[in-house]
């Protein structure tokens, strides 16, 4: 597991792909086949950018980041993660067609994020 950790590919990886996921036209999205479910998208937006959160941190973690100690990292990657969801949410509105701003979705972009962070402080944290 550290091995993966370790790489930076892994985090910036799965960073492109939220990004790529998020931005992609809405009439895209609602082609894609399967149940409907009532507020999917939400849960959709709660994993992507808690492994988001869970990746960088375990990535800052792994690396012992100097000049910060872990636990500033994990409020900083926790910030990063929100302001990332919050900026994904203008892009929608301003720039994607078929996309919207939505409040719910920060919402649940946060607590995913928060999800993250509370995982990898207690967990990671309590290792040293």
């Amino acid at each position: 597991m550290k091995k993966i950790t370790e790489n930076l590919f892994v985090p910036l990886a799965w960073t492109i792909a939220v990004q790529v996921l998020l931005c992609l036209p809405g009439s895209t999205i609602s082609g894609i086949p399967g149940p409907k479910i009532p507020h999917f998208d939400k849960f959709v937006h709660f994993i992507l950018f808690g492994v988001l959160g869970v990746l960088w941190s375990y990535y800052a973690w792994a690396k012992k980041k100097s000049g910060l100690n872990v636990a500033k990292w994990f409020r900083l990657v926790f910030l990063a993660v929100v302001a990332n969801g919050i900026v994904l949410e203008i892009i929608q509105y301003c720039f994607i067609p078929d996309r919207s701003f939505d409040w719910w979705d920060i919402l649940a972009d946060t607590a995913g994020a928060a999800v993250a962070w509370a995982i990898c402080y207690f967990k990671l944290l309590k290792i040293n």
